[in-house]
């Protein structure tokens, strides 16, 4: 009805309107931060501290964050990281490293980038996410140059195969998903840690909230699954 009531005044401003709603607007790079739910990063260690499982007494350390996603110039599927502006090709690897997600318009073409904020990327994001995850299974997370301990610590060497948002368009609600998926290496383990999630919302448009509520559903899922595996690394 908000888009009909624009129609006379002609085509153009039915579509920017349209832009607008759906898309807020496609065309556009949007940047967002994808900190921990309702806190700061600067918050996140008193948080944790706070919310971490009972110790096992085992130390873990994150040797390693790569970001492996392939990126095409023109992907047949939304779900394959693009970029528009410059494109993929000529996207400098900062861009990259905080490219998460593509808008589209309301005929499921692709248009403008979503972006981290500056100060983050997806392998900071997924770093932090996992040092949660960790904590939860009951393990001490430090860094790689901490003080040993008496107990060699297990290490990890995180490889990011998925980390990207997109939507499709609907008749009365466009669908915003996400997927991530990481591989992770395990000193104590022969065989890596495959870790795979899917999510998606419906909703009336798709605003950098809705982007942010997406992308924090999967990465709650994904700190579940890996809580659950860490709970039985040997």
């Amino acid at each position: 009805m908000f888009i009909k009531a624009f129609a006379k005044f002609g085509t153009g401003a039915t579509a920017v309107v349209a832009c607008l709603v759906l898309a807020g607007c496609a065309t556009s790079r949007s940047e967002i931060s994808l900190d921990q739910p309702g806190m700061s990063a600067a918050g996140m260690a008193t948080a944790s501290a706070a919310t971490a499982a009972p110790s096992n007494g085992r130390v873990v350390v994150i040797r390693s964050v790569t970001d492996e996603r392939h990126f095409e110039e023109d992907p047949g599927e939304p779900s394959t990281p693009s970029l528009g502006f410059e494109g993929a090709d000529k996207a400098t690897a900062a861009i990259k490293a905080r490219a998460i997600g593509r808008k589209r318009n309301s005929f499921g073409k692709a248009m403008g980038d979503i972006l981290l904020e500056p100060g983050q990327t997806v392998e900071s994001v997924v770093r932090l996410n996992a040092t949660e995850a960790l904590e939860a299974a009951g393990y001490q997370v430090k860094e790689a140059t901490a003080p040993s301990s008496t107990t060699a610590p297990i290490l990890l060497d995180i490889h990011i195969k998925k980390f990207w948002s997109w939507f499709r368009p609907g008749f009365w609600a466009v669908t915003l998903s996400t997927n991530i998926a990481t591989d992770i290496d395990v000193s104590t383990k022969d065989k890596p840690e495959t870790i795979s999630i899917h999510a998606e919302d419906a909703n009336m448009a798709a605003t950098d909230g809705a982007w942010v509520a997406v992308m924090k559903k999967a990465l709650a899922e994904y700190r579940e699954q890996l809580t659950t595996k860490a709970k039985a690394f040997p």
